[in-house]
């Protein structure tokens, strides 16, 4: 057994429960460690003494039980897989447990094969998302072009997608990565909503966000609205990413903008993505007919790897 096997820890009150489950993953390879309780579980997880790949824990416990266990593991930034044990009859505490993100119940008593296929399967598909997630550090060059319809899900997962891997790419900081998801998120939804469903901010302003609203679900089934699509180009080549975001619209003169960095204008609904968008981008700017707008942003780590190690200017 090395310090890099997965490492699993059981939760349980029963002893002979932890002690079959222990002798199994034990003989797999696996590292564990045993509790009867809960709140040492978070003792431990708390301090970070140890890596956890995967937590099996029954739901009925002394003091704090599975599901509180589960509440608190929900609010980390990087949650850990949980399998379920439960004794019960009835399926109320494992609806509960998947609900606050088990991955999988096992009823007792168990099959303990069954639980090493469940355990081995959920630490496989943590591991290959780690992987997924870290992918950045090997990015050297990209540039992909995504044409999408008036749905602002699209324009949601299509924000994170091209930025997600910006801080394992050292290009940047995680909160600066979400910080440009926001602005990308604006650009695009600007594109769905003023450009190519041609909806004034005045009407937000005069009927709320509700009427708003209502206003993008009429224009989408209507012409010529329904059929226009918004286009985005990401490129990324270590020293600088770039989206434009171009919509189908009739465009409009972006240099009769209101600035929206004027005290008179900060507040009002109309300037705020675009305040956002030239806040956390370094450089902003629109085609001559106004309909795509181009942003870049240049890295704000340094490559030590460079020029011998030396570090490169910061932009």
């Amino acid at each position: 057994m090395t310090s890099n096997n997965p490492t699993i820890l059981i939760i349980d009150n029963e002893e002979t429960s932890r002690f079959t489950l222990q002798k199994k993953f034990l003989k797999q390879g696996y590292s564990v460690i045993s509790l009867d309780k809960a709140e040492d579980a978070l003792y431990l997880i708390k301090n970070e003494e140890k890596k956890i790949d995967l937590i099996i824990t029954d739901v009925k416990l002394r003091k704090m039980d599975g599901i509180e266990l589960l509440r608190y593991l929900n609010t980390l930034e990087n949650s850990i897989p949980v399998l379920v044990l439960t004794g019960q009859a009835n399926t109320e505490n494992a609806i509960r447990a998947l609900r606050y993100g088990a991955i999988d119940f096992i009823r007792k008593p168990f099959d303990v094969a069954e639980v090493l296929s469940v355990a081995r399967n959920a630490i496989r598909a943590r591991h290959e998302k780690e992987i997924a997630d870290a992918v950045g550090k090997y990015l050297y060059y990209e540039k992909r072009r995504f044409i999408i319809d008036t749905d602002i899900s699209a324009c949601n997962v299509l924000s994170y997608k091209l930025t997600k891997h910006l801080p394992s790419s050292d290009f940047c900081n995680r909160t600066t990565a979400e910080n440009l998801a926001l602005a990308l998120r604006e650009a695009i939804s600007n594109a769905m909503f003023h450009g190519n469903l041609e909806i004034s901010s005045d009407i937000r302003a005069e009927k709320g966000i509700n009427g708003f609203n209502e206003e993008i679900e009429k224009r989408r089934f209507e012409e010529p609205y329904k059929d226009r699509k918004v286009a985005i180009t990401y490129e990324y080549n270590g020293d600088f990413v770039e989206y434009t975001v171009e919509d189908e619209g009739p465009g409009f003169d972006y240099r009769t903008l209101p600035d929206p960095r004027d005290p008179e204008n900060f507040l009002k609904d109309s300037g705020r993505g675009l305040l956002i968008i030239r806040i956390h981008m370094d450089e902003v700017m629109w085609n001559e007919k106004g309909n795509a707008i181009h942003m870049k942003k240049f890295r704000t780590t340094r490559k030590d790897s460079d020029n011998g190690g030396n570090n490169v200017p910061q932009h």
